[in-house]
């Protein structure tokens, strides 16, 4: 999910109109309308007084992906893998467009090389 789809969704949950959230965050409607249509995004300021209003993280405003959450499991899983298999050379997994590599100098430094 966008940050726009994120905004218009919280918002409309609050039942609040964009006048409305405007001045609960000390912006105008028309900043709103921006987020709302991706035109901008908010400025840190006003993501953190965004995050307060809706009770929720800033990465969720910002529509950070759950996936992301996967990825790191499956990373792990496959640390465990090769912690148990030193024979293994190198594992490659991809998962949401992103791809870790891991080998056998990564696992003696006890982290992952993350490629975008």
């Amino acid at each position: 999910m966008e940050t726009k789809d994120v905004i218009l969704s919280l918002r409309n949950k609050s039942n609040l109109s964009q006048e409305e959230l405007a001045e609960k965050v000390f912006v105008t409607r028309q900043a709103v309308s921006r987020w709302e249509t991706g035109e901008t995004i908010p400025n840190t300021e006003t993501l953190k007084q965004l995050s307060k209003l809706f009770n929720v993280s800033i990465n969720t405003l910002l529509g950070t992906p759950d996936s992301l959450f996967a990825n790191v499991a499956e990373c792990l899983l496959t640390m465990e893998h090769l912690a148990k298999n030193p024979m293994a050379n190198l594992m490659k997994i991809t998962a949401n467009g992103v791809t870790v590599m891991v080998n056998s100098y990564t696992r003696a430094k006890n982290s992952l090389l993350i490629f975008v």
